[in-house]
């Protein structure tokens, strides 16, 4: 943690770097949410690693996620397996969420099998 991520933008016709912002990370984390498969999750520690983070910064973008059903949001759980916490309906809704594209769950706890690294996403 503690890296800079830059932005890289192209204005006509010139390049320009900048620092990433929030709302650019926000942004970021989302896009990783939507390349993550049907019947699997990944951990917030995960997502963090890949933005240079905390995960309590990934909880907080999941928390403002105004479109949880499109940026599947629900797909991202906590270290240990847990479920944690889903803004649309709470733990329950999301454990439902996930059973439903597949994801094995027991105790409130996700299954070994069904989880990946968010870094395999992006380097498969």
């Amino acid at each position: 943690m503690g890296e800079i991520l830059i932005v890289i933008e192209y204005k006509k016709d010139s390049i320009e770097l900048r620092k990433a912002s929030k709302r650019d990370l926000i942004e970021a984390a989302y896009i990783l949410l939507m390349l993550i498969p049907l019947g699997k999750v990944t951990t917030y520690k995960s997502l963090a690693r890949i933005l240079g983070l905390h995960p309590r910064a990934i909880a907080k973008f999941m928390a403002l996620n105004k479109n949880p059903i499109i940026i599947p949001c629900h797909r991202v759980i906590m270290s240990n397996g847990e479920i944690g916490g889903y803004s649309l309906g709470g733990s329950v809704i999301k454990e439902k969420l996930l059973k439903i594209e597949g994801v094995k769950v027991n105790n409130g706890k996700v299954a070994k099998e069904n989880i990946i690294e968010a870094s395999d996403i992006i380097d498969p």
